[in-house]
Order: structure tokens, then sequence, then C-alpha cells
């Protein structure tokens, strides 16, 4: 029996998903955007700590400044981009930060070469966890462009 256009179009879409969720193991730095005090963008690098799959992925960064800076920004508007690539595939995406606070979370998370950034672990002031979920990816895999909504 023959597969339907459907069935053809959700083997693609799969198959460049797991293709992008297997590019992503490969990056430890991706870049992430926030939408700053203005309205503009800000883009910073990033270590990824985890993810799963490219629809939710962590990251460990700093509460510095009330004035400025990507916490503020998620803050204010939880709206932010995150960009990853190698060799040639890339993947943009679209989604929203939450900041976690779960304690549990936070520990199993945390990783000791921190330590040197937030010298009292995750009690330390300082210290964020951040979640970030897709809702919109567009891939650029092997040659092959799409964009998917979440």
């Amino acid at each position: 029996m023959e597969k339907t256009a459907s069935q053809i179009q959700k083997e693609r879409i799969e198959e460049i998903e797991h293709r992008a969720s297997q590019l992503l193991d490969k990056c430890n730095t991706v870049t992430l955007a926030s939408i700053n005090e203005n309205g503009y963008p800000r883009i910073c690098a990033i270590s990824k700590i985890r993810s799963n799959g490219f629809k939710e992925i962590y990251f460990i960064t700093s509460k510095r400044s009330k004035y400025n800076g990507k916490m503020t920004h998620f803050e204010n508007n939880p709206k932010a981009s995150v960009c990853y690539f190698f060799e040639g595939d890339s993947v943009s995406l679209i989604g929203n930060i939450e900041i976690i606070k779960d304690t549990e979370l936070q520990s199993q998370l945390w990783r000791e070469s921190d330590r040197r950034f937030f010298s009292k672990g995750i009690e330390d002031p300082k210290f964020r966890l951040l979640r970030f979920r897709t809702i919109e990816a567009t891939f650029w895999i092997e040659g092959k462009f799409r964009t998917c909504k979440y």
C-alpha cells in the first residue's frame, strides 16, 4: 500500500526534527536572544546545560544587573530565540523562557564547574536556571528547509 501525501509529509517532518535534535547534541554553545528594555533583540552566546530534543533547552545564567541584561529582559518579557549550527546545518527556534525556581531541578542540573561564577552554588543569589520551550522552529539541515509550529 502506498503512503499518502500526509504520511510522507509527517515522515519528512519527523526526520528533520530528529536531525535537529542530533545537531543540538553536537553543540555545547548556542545563541540566545532576549528582548531588551527598548524592544530590540539582544543576542548572546551561552552554554547549553541540557536539552530534551530541540523543544526544551536549559541554561544557567546570572542575575547581575537590575537594569539590563538577559535576566532582566526575561523577567520583563519571556519571548526568546535560540539558534545553533554545526557544519553548515542550522536551526533557529522561537519560544519562551521560564525562570526555574525548583531547587531539586536546579540541583540536578548544577555543574561544579559553574562554582567559579556562583561560589555558593544554587544558593548564590545571582544564580538562575532557565528553561526555553520552542513554539516555532526553522530548520536548514542537509539542504532541506522547513518551518514548523508547535
